[in-house]
């Protein structure tokens, strides 16, 4: 099969050859990938970002006393396409299904609706995994209390922040206010009518970011969530011991005050999440969450792609489209 891989970190990416996967466990299934999405987070691990972590982890989950080499790398966090193969376990899926996944495994993978192509299907998967996370599961949010509940959102024109809208409106969210640049300061300045805010998700790190604590609500258990986590960064930069101890201070720093005023702050990632994809995939069916895109490539244009979203100036998701 075809596949665009980097051999080094920081080098264009290239064009080869590579045998076709073969499951290897009973839970494990094969797709023809017919779409994917491309994320910022694609980009940067293309650059090494999060590589010394990342492969410490891997060496620790595979037990072994050798630095594992994570090239060469084929990004990548979401899919569309056919099941060609299924292991001796999966009861879910059958060959010819058309399903909408974020990797690791078939947990993550629920059946395409068939109101959606697939290039519209995976447009927001990984965003909308990455959003639910942040929102449901460390926020705490549901389709019970949404609707007691106030979210500002910073740097809501992005991927998550598309997502993070889309999917409080389907939970009857009570209010849902969005910034998309940091022009947008005046504005948060004035939001007395709006607040106070008991959920913030700053999908960047801005000034305005910081500053929008003040519209929280005072000794409530209101939380501000960031996707900005130095973990990563500071591990490649200072190795993992000293990057751990300066993400630890860096929390402590930016929470204390936090804390204070009884409210909280925590960093949020991507998690996979069997029940999201199940929303997601409900919600792209009744149309209650509806991909934005931006621009849809061919599989021979992906290093344009990658060049494209790494700019990090998209008003709508970039989607490569396999069968063009």
């Amino acid at each position: 099969m075809k596949a665009w891989e980097i051999t080094k970190f920081g080098k264009a990416l290239s064009l080869t050859n590579r045998q076709i996967p073969i499951i290897r466990a009973g839970n494990e299934i094969l797709v023809k990938v017919k779409a994917a999405s491309v994320n910022p987070i694609d980009v940067r691990m293309t650059e090494g970002y999060g590589n010394e972590l990342l492969s410490k982890w891997r060496q620790l989950h595979e037990m072994s006393f050798t630095p594992f080499n994570r090239l060469p790398l084929i990004a990548g966090r979401d899919l569309s396409g056919e099941i060609v193969e299924v292991g001796n376990n999966v009861t879910e899926f059958k060959v010819g299904d058309e399903i909408i996944a974020t990797v690791p495994d078939t947990t993550n993978a629920v059946k395409k609706p068939s109101n959606v192509s697939h290039v519209e299907g995976v447009a927001l998967a990984y965003t909308t995994a990455t959003a639910w996370n942040s929102l449901c599961c460390v926020g705490r949010l549901n389709s019970e209390n949404a609707k007691y509940n106030r979210v500002l959102i910073h740097g809501g024109s992005g991927g998550v922040g598309i997502s993070a809208i889309q999917l409080l409106k389907a939970l009857n969210i009570e209010k849902v206010v969005a910034t998309a640049s940091e022009a947008n300061l005046d504005i948060i300045k004035n939001l007395g009518d709006e607040g106070p805010f008991d959920i913030i998700l700053s999908c960047v790190d801005t000034e305005l970011s910081r500053w929008s604590d003040k519209c929280m609500g005072i000794w409530r258990n209101c939380i501000h969530l960031s996707l900005v986590s130095p973990m990563l960064r500071d591990s490649d930069r200072y190795g993992i011991p000293l990057g751990l101890l300066s993400t630890g201070f860096k929390y402590f720093e930016r929470s204390f005050n936090s804390l204070k005023n009884g409210r909280w702050y925590s960093y949020s990632f991507f998690m996979p999440n069997k029940e999201c994809m199940n929303f997601y995939g409900n919600a792209l069916e009744s149309g209650k969450m509806k991909p934005i895109i931006e621009e849809e490539m061919s599989f021979m244009d992906m290093p344009k792609a990658y060049e494209k979203v790494g700019k990090l100036h998209g008003r709508g998701k970039t989607v490569v489209n396999f069968e063009l």
